[in-house]
C-alpha cells in the first residue's frame, strides 16, 4: 500500500500543501449548467457510535447523533445539495456539482473542530466519502455503483478524513482544492479501488503508520491524532470498562471486567502508550502539550508528558519522522515569547 508523504508529488499537480484556503463557492448563475449525466454522493457518519451508545447510554447517543446530522443537513443546504435521508447517525446527500460536495464535507469537517474544542470531553469524529457518477434514481432514493462506491469512501475513512474517488479530483482540479493520494486500497464489495484524501486542514506535516492505524497531523496550531476505526473502538471499550470497574469493584461483575480489561491492554499495539491509551487519546492536542524526538530511527511524541506514541522504521519512513520533529520544533520555537 503507498503512504502519503509530505509535499511529495502525490499532491494534486494545482493544489500546495501549505496553499490557502480554497476560494468562495463560485456564483449562482454557473450552478444552472452542472456536468452533464452525474451528481456527487457524499455520505457522512458518526465513528464509534456503536461503542459510543454503549459507554453513555442510548439517550445521550440519540442527542449526539441528532447534533452531529442537524450540523450536516444545514451545510448540506448551504452548499446546493439535496439530503437523500438521514441514516441515524449519519446523512447521504447529492450535489449536482462536485466541488461543492467537497466544499460541503470540508465545512462539516470545520465545523466538528469547533465543536470539539468547546466540548472536549464529549467529542465526536465524522468519516465522509465523495463519489461523481450517475446513479439510479427511484422514491426519492439513489442507488448504483457510485452510491456503494461513496458509501465504502465513508467507511474506510478515519475520524476527521474526507475521502473522495479520482474523479472527483478530476473535475475539480483549479478550483483551490487540496488532495494527496493514498494508493489503492481494498473496498469491500468492491475490490481495489484508488482513493484520494481531501486535506481540509492547513497542514505543516503529517505521519501515517504504514498500516494505517494511526495518522499524527501536525498544524500550525496543534497536533491532530486522528486513529483507524479499529483502535478508535478499542480505546471507547477500554474508557467504559475502566468505568465499570470503579462502579462495580466487587463479585463476579468485577472480576469479569478485570479479565476482558486485562486481555484489550494487552492487545494495544505498542505504537501507543497504555497510559495515554486508557485515558482516551484525545483528537487535538495544543502544541505546547507536545513535545517529540527522532532517535534510533524511532519516533517519540509525547503528549502532556506520557511516554505517547512510538513509531519505528517498521511503521513510518525515518525521514518523514525527522522532518516531523524539525518542523514540530520550528512552530514551538516561533511561538515562544522571547526571552
Amino acid at each position: 500500500m503507498h503512504t502519503p508523504t509530505v509535499g511529495s508529488a502525490d499532491f494534486d499537480a494545482a493544489t500546495d500543501p501549505l496553499a490557502a484556503t480554497p476560494p468562495a463557492a463560485p456564483p449562482a448563475e454557473r450552478r444552472a449548467h452542472p456536468y452533464p449525466s452525474g451528481q456527487a454522493i457524499l455520505f457522512a457518519d458518526l465513528r464509534g457510535f456503536t461503542s459510543y451508545t454503549r459507554e453513555r447510554g442510548d439517550e445521550q447517543a440519540y442527542r449526539l447523533a441528532k447534533e452531529f446530522t442537524t450540523l450536516a443537513v444545514r451545510s448540506v443546504d448551504q452548499h446546493y445539495g439535496r439530503v437523500i435521508k438521514t441514516l441515524g447517525d449519519g446523512i447521504m446527500a447529492a450535489f449536482p456539482q462536485p466541488a461543492d460536495a467537497v466544499r460541503c464535507a470540508r465545512e462539516i469537517q470545520e465545523e466538528i473542530a469547533r465543536r470539539n474544542a468547546a466540548h472536549p470531553d464529549d467529542a465526536l469524529t465524522s468519516g465522509i466519502g465523495i463519489a461523481w457518477g450517475t446513479p439510479i434514481e427511484e422514491d426519492g432514493d439513489l442507488f448504483g455503483s457510485v452510491v456503494n462506491l461513496a458509501h465504502r469512501l465513508a467507511d474506510h475513512a478515519r475520524g476527521g478524513q474526507i475521502l473522495v474517488s479520482p474523479v472527483v479530483v478530476a473535475h475539480t482540479s483549479g478550483q483551490g482544492l487540496r488532495y494527496i493520494h493514498l494508493g489503492a486500497h481494498d473496498l469491500k464489495g468492491l475490490g481495489q479501488q484508488e482513493i484520494y484524501e481531501h486535506i481540509w486542514r492547513d497542514e505543516v506535516a503529517r505521519i501515517t503508520t504504514n498500516e494505517g492505524r494511526l495518522n499524527l497531523i501536525l498544524t500550525k496550531d496543534v497536533l491532530v491524532v486522528e486513529l483507524g476505526k479499529s483502535l478508535q473502538e478499542q480505546v471507547q471499550l477500554v474508557r467504559k470498562l475502566l468505568s465499570d470497574r470503579a462502579r462495580r469493584r466487587h463479585g463476579i461483575p468485577g472480576f469479569l471486567a478485570n479479565k476482558v480489561l486485562g486481555l484489550l491492554e494487552r492487545g494495544i499495539p505498542q505504537l501507543v502508550d497504555r497510559a495515554l491509551f486508557r485515558a482516551g487519546i484525545g483528537l487535538e492536542h495544543p502544541l505546547a502539550d507536545v513535545t517529540a524526538a527522532f532517535e534510533r530511527n524511532t519516533l517519540t511524541v509525547r503528549i502532556r508528558g506520557h511516554r505517547g506514541v512510538r513509531l519505528g522504521p517498521k511503521d513510518v519512513d525515518p525521514r518523514l519522522a525527522a522532518e516531523f520533529v524539525a518542523k514540530l520544533t520550528q512552530l514551538k520555537n516561533a511561538g515562544s515569547p522571547p526571552s
